[in-house]
């Protein structure tokens, strides 16, 4: 039985909606597709502001080079990055209802900016043991060191832990290595496979099954 949950953070425990930062983008530069701008913005940019290699002006002002944009002032870029993010209430509920000797690490790709973001909407960092994120560590999923490197934080060994993401090519990554992975989909399935594992105390909703937050 696991005593260990690593769990990701971004469509896990909070959303978020990387199209407001696009279509905020698109706006200010007078650029009239917002998705054509995707690829600058999200692509191999964001994983070095995510490994902690460019600082925020830095990752914008190399964003603007590879899509042509003219400089925008960071109190736009600032704000069109970082507040995208809304809690999932049901899911964050379910941290409170481990059993008491499950150590917790949240393990993230996450930026400096983004962690601002989430912290603005809910202190996730409060309901977890201990953070593998990326922007600190300098290390990202799917690199096998993240993995291990969150393991040692929480004082467990490969087969003592579950990996819990959305992405289920990040789950595989975890379940080369040993780890027990699940991909989640709702704050419903993240619920089974922890109680399925006896990862949760018994509790019981009227309504769904969760509390509330």
């Amino acid at each position: 039985m696991p005593n260990a949950l690593l769990i990701d953070l971004g469509n896990v425990l909070v959303q978020f909606d990387h199209g407001r930062t696009l279509r905020t983008i698109a706006s200010a530069a007078g650029v009239a597709d917002p998705e054509s701008l995707r690829a600058a913005v999200f692509g191999r940019n964001e994983r070095e502001f995510d490994m902690g290699r460019l600082d925020a002006p830095s990752f914008f002002r190399a964003v603007e080079r590879d899509a042509g944009l003219p400089p925008l002032p960071d109190e736009i870029w600032g704000p069109a990055w970082r507040d995208i993010f809304e809690p999932i209430p049901e899911a964050l509920a379910l941290l409170a209802e481990l059993r008491p000797d499950v150590r917790t690490c949240l393990v993230s790709n996450t930026n400096q900016l983004h962690w601002e973001g989430v912290r603005a909407v809910c202190n996730v960092a409060s309901r977890v043991d201990a953070l593998a994120l990326s922007f600190e560590v300098g290390l990202v999923k799917p690199d096998p060191a993240l993995f291990r490197y969150a393991l040692n934080l929480v004082g467990a060994a490969p087969g003592q832990a579950l990996f819990v993401d959305d992405r289920p090519d990040y789950v595989e990554a975890a379940q080369a290595l040993g780890i027990d992975g699940l991909a989640v989909t709702s704050p419903a399935v993240l619920e089974e496979g922890l109680r399925l594992r006896g990862l949760l105390r018994d509790f019981h909703s009227p309504q769904s099954g969760v509390r509330t937050y």
